[in-house]
């Protein structure tokens, strides 16, 4: 294993000549924001970069922390607009600007100065204090961080974002120093089982997994962490643990082969930022494919481009003309009004059953009563992402 993790690393590590190019451009950076005397407030670097974990294409976080109550959008974007005048203007939980400097991609974020990392202001307003919490107890732990990092990439769980619901980078760094590396990470991912108990948070939202914030002990820093997240996260340890190979890291990711019948379910873009739509949609994803259970789902997928694509996957689109209707069981308060409105049904095993004509015949109709401004298409339509296949498979 020692040789494949060292192989590892020879690809994701920054060279010294790497390393110099992001210290130095954060140094200017910040000596730009510094700069600045017509606006108040300090420059940090934070993140990955700051940290020593960052991987080779990483990019960098420069925080602008402004007194409270200062207008962080208009302020705030002010004073980033002055050291990246074409910066584009996102807002996730909070406005800031992305864009790009010799090559290395840049976000600069706004937020408050707090004294207190367990009340912030804004979302991102505890992360100087992550940073800051890595740095003091990462222990030479830096490059176990980038094999981990790293190995949730290749199984798809790397990232705290709506489109991967996977681990964020401070989640990684948290857990390989306390669990002192990736080897012994892995073997105990591999025994997980949701839910994940690693300490109390009081008041949080049930979660797959449950790890209090080491700056925040009232925040679940794995809140992000899916289900299914979790589950990619857990069947490739389990598979790395039995047979080791780079493939985890750097999957070829072979094409999947379709199962029974493709749908495609388009809706007009909800409006907003990947982080509210994709979720929005995803939502309608888990309406539909429970609605349509006669129809025997496989799989199904959501990705947001212009409009909304939901793709799923089933055994059939068409139903029969007489489909089976379960009734109650004899001893069932509802057993004699049943056989009075269904005299021809009978007992099968230990409930009464009727074959009747299905509500809706064929799977557009019903995704139609269910989303009526839907457009429903036979196979995969363009733009739309099919179900992915598990991506460190041979």
């Amino acid at each position: 294993m020692n040789n494949i993790l060292q192989e590892v690393l020879k690809r994701v590590q920054p060279n010294e000549k790497e390393v110099t190019q992001m210290t130095e451009l954060a140094q200017r950076l910040l000596d730009e924001a510094s700069s600045n005397k017509e606006i108040d407030f300090s420059p940090l670097i934070v993140g990955s970069v700051a940290k020593g974990t960052f991987l080779k294409g990483a990019d960098i976080d420069l925080f602008l922390r402004f007194e409270s109550g200062t207008d962080l959008k208009k302020k705030g974007l002010s004073a980033a607009r002055k050291i990246l005048p074409d910066g584009r203007e996102l807002y996730s939980q909070h406005p800031y600007l992305r864009g790009e400097i010799d090559g290395i991609s840049i976000d600069i974020v706004p937020c408050y100065a707090i004294d207190d990392s367990a009340h912030p202001v804004s979302a991102v307003d505890r992360t100087p204090f992550h940073t800051e919490w890595v740095k003091q107890n990462i222990s030479g732990m830096e490059n176990q961080i980038r094999l981990t990092k790293q190995f949730l990439k290749g199984a798809n769980a790397y990232g705290a974002g709506a489109s991967v619901g996977g681990f964020s980078g401070y989640l990684v760094e948290i857990l390989c120093i306390r669990y002192l590396g990736f080897t012994n990470l892995i073997e105990q991912i591999s025994s997980w089982r949701p839910p994940v108990d690693l300490g109390v948070v009081e008041g949080a939202p049930d979660s797959p997994i449950m790890l209090p914030d080491p700056v925040d002990k009232g925040r679940n820093v794995a809140a992000g962490v899916t289900l299914r997240g979790l589950g990619a996260a857990v069947l490739a340890a389990k598979a790395f643990r039995d047979k080791p190979s780079i493939d985890f890291f750097f999957p070829k990711k072979k094409e999947r082969v379709v199962q029974g019948y493709v749908t495609t379910v388009i809706l007009p873009h909800p409006g907003g930022n990947e982080e509210t739509a994709l979720p929005w949609l995803q939502r309608q994803g888990r309406k539909i494919y429970k609605a349509i259970g006669e129809f025997e789902p496989i799989a199904w997928n959501a990705n947001l481009e212009d409009s909304g694509f939901i793709v799923i996957e089933t055994s059939t689109v068409e139903l029969p003309e007489i489909v089976p209707h379960k009734g109650p069981a004899p001893w069932d308060s509802g057993a004699m009004e049943f056989l009075k409105r269904y005299p021809d049904a009978a007992l099968s095993g230990e409930r009464l059953e009727v074959g009747k004509p299905p509500r809706h015949s064929n799977i557009e109709d019903v995704i139609l009563e269910l989303v009526p401004n839907a457009e429903v298409k036979s196979g995969l339509e363009k733009g739309a992402e099919p179900v992915q296949r598990v991506p460190w498979l041979d």
